[in-house]
């Protein structure tokens, strides 16, 4: 069988290599975060142990239903907001970073102020499946999500690799 530049991955398109190199590092965030998962119920339950506003505690108390699903929106949407800011030019950059700590900032206090998805089962002991459900997608968003934070941190450290390398690769232009 002959090689053909088609086949030859030195001569495939840019957009080509540019996609492949973006699903290896997609692939990467998933195996990363699946490492650190673990540290981050760790780092989730020390959150947990912060201090709380009673008066919060009792608003998301009366609907706990509303609040784990409200969780869900909170969760989903930083790591959204996150990778849009990947393709925003670098003066939007800043502004939807700030936005994404904004987000983080109320997800995390939700968090800490919501019932524990654990208890569940003791609020709903007929809905064992959904709160079997609930748990499972809690788990899995937070794996998603940690992913999502990976991935931009690849990208952001190789795209600096190369301005950098950009950088040192230019030469300064004689002055005549």
């Amino acid at each position: 069988m002959l090689a053909t530049s088609s086949h030859n991955p030195i001569h495939r398109h840019p957009s080509q290599r540019s996609r492949n190199l973006l699903l290896a590092i997609a692939l990467a965030s998933l195996a990363v975060a699946g490492f650190v998962l673990p540290f981050v119920w760790d780092v989730l339950a020390a959150v947990d142990a912060l201090p709380k506003m009673a008066w919060l505690t009792d608003i998301l108390s009366r609907s706990p239903v509303v609040s784990w699903v409200l969780m869900f929106f909170w969760g989903a949407t930083i790591p959204l907001m996150l990778l849009f800011t990947l393709h925003q030019s670098p003066h939007h950059r800043v502004r939807n970073i700030l936005g994404v700590l904004v987000l983080m900032f109320i997800a995390i206090t939700w968090y800490v102020h919501m019932t524990p998805a654990f208890r569940c089962d003791v609020l709903y002991p007929q809905a064992e499946l959904a709160c079997s459900a609930l748990r499972w997608g809690f788990s899995t968003s937070l794996g998603l999500a940690t992913a999502a934070y990976v991935f931009s941190i690849f990208v952001i450290a190789f795209s600096s690799i190369g301005f950098l390398a950009q950088c040192i690769s230019d030469k300064p232009e004689a002055h005549a």
